[in-house]
């Protein structure tokens, strides 16, 4: 049996999911995606900061999953609000042998939870395209679409 041990805390742990946030980050480059490049192009410090200005700065929940064992950090969920009360999952991650054990169902529900305490009034949350495994698991907490946006991708002009 796997021992596993989940820690609150806040935006100042986000340098700790770097390394997990980099295989989320290649999953979607290894997605079937006309953004690819995106994902290629994208670093875990253009990610902080995104998430850091977002949730000005504070208004994060980052929890963090060590197996007790290894003393390594299998998993991870970052839940952000913003300054009109909107709560996003924003990342989730866990580590392929972790996976069915149930740790994204806790996780999901320590997010929600504090989203609750925080009486945000809606909730959102973004998956890339061609990640449907993650769609399923969002549907069932109840998150469904409500919309899709469409983006185009301009490359300068090659001469």
């Amino acid at each position: 049996m796997v021992n596993l041990t989940f820690i609150e805390t806040g935006s100042e742990s986000l340098d700790l999911i770097q390394s997990l946030w980099e295989k989320l980050n290649e999953h979607h480059l290894n997605q079937k995606s006309d953004f690819q490049e995106h994902y290629a192009n994208f670093t875990f410090q253009e990610r902080k900061e995104v998430l850091l200005k977002k949730s000005h700065g504070g208004k994060m929940l980052i929890i963090l999953v060590e197996d007790k064992d290894s003393r390594i950090l299998v998993a991870y969920c970052i839940t952000t609000l913003s300054p009109e009360n909107e709560g996003e999952i924003d990342s989730v991650y866990v580590e392929e042998r972790y996976r069915s054990l149930g740790v994204g169902k806790e996780l999901m529900k320590r997010s929600l939870k504090w989203m609750d305490e925080k009486g945000v009034r809606t909730r959102k949350v973004v998956v890339a395209t061609g990640n449907q495994e993650a769609l399923s698991f969002y549907e069932g907490y109840g998150f469904r679409p409500r919309s899709i946006t469409l983006k185009q991708i301009i490359k300068p002009d090659r001469k």
